[in-house]
């Protein structure tokens, strides 16, 4: 089987990712001082990074993002990579995912608890093994699912605070967890009960940087 070749560049890419997504907001907050800055300008830039560990997408995993309806819903783009060590062969990834926060409590001006995040996400995982359309030397119908694409449910807390606002471009630093399961998983655990729920759940944590 042929994987995806990227070793040599495995960690220059994670770095990088993570250095892009951090100038977005160091870049966001540089401009705002200058007046001719377009608004539509400020608009496109991300209203967040996050750096996760774990949880479906990655070893480590750098994102960014965008919040909706007064926080409610946030928007967010993730680079996973796993390395050879937890695999057959180095992974790269992208995943697309949409949280929902239904509650939030102000414990103090400088700590906000979010305890029911609830979201969804597709996944993809990049290499020939990885397919998206069924290839030609399989007959027709002979996989329902397809292991490029994996989308899913999960649901976590968070916890936002002040942290580092006074000696960074970041509003605010913000801690979470969430766990979750791919919809192949869960149709396994139906279909076979032999399956135990530990083995389709899918924990993560991670830190958010707030614009």
């Amino acid at each position: 089987m042929t994987h995806l070749k990227l070793r040599p560049m495995n960690f220059k890419i994670l770095l990088i990712s993570i250095f892009i997504s951090y100038s977005c907001i160091s870049l966001g907050y540089g401009q705002d001082s200058i007046k001719n800055h377009s608004f539509e300008y400020k608009v496109l830039l991300p209203d967040y990074v996050k750096l996760q560990f774990a949880g479906g997408i990655g070893v480590i995993s750098p994102g960014i993002g965008y919040t909706f309806f007064k926080h409610k819903l946030d928007v967010s783009l993730f680079y996973g990579y796993i390395p050879e060590y937890f695999t057959v062969d180095d992974l790269h990834s992208v995943s697309l995912q949409f949280t929902f926060k239904f509650l939030n409590f102000k414990v103090s001006d400088n700590i906000e608890i979010l305890p029911l995040n609830i979201g969804m996400f597709s996944h993809h995982t990049f290499g020939n093994e990885f397919w998206v359309k069924l290839p030609d030397n399989y007959p027709k119908g002979y996989y329902w699912w397809s292991p490029g694409i994996n989308t899913g449910l999960f649901i976590g807390g968070e916890i936002k605070t002040k942290l580092l606002a006074n000696k960074t471009p970041a509003s605010g630093l913000a801690f979470y967890i969430r766990v979750g399961s791919r919809g192949l998983y869960i149709a396994s655990k139906f279909g076979n009960s032999s399956i135990q729920v530990k083995d389709i759940i899918e924990f993560g944590f991670g830190v958010a940087f707030y614009r």
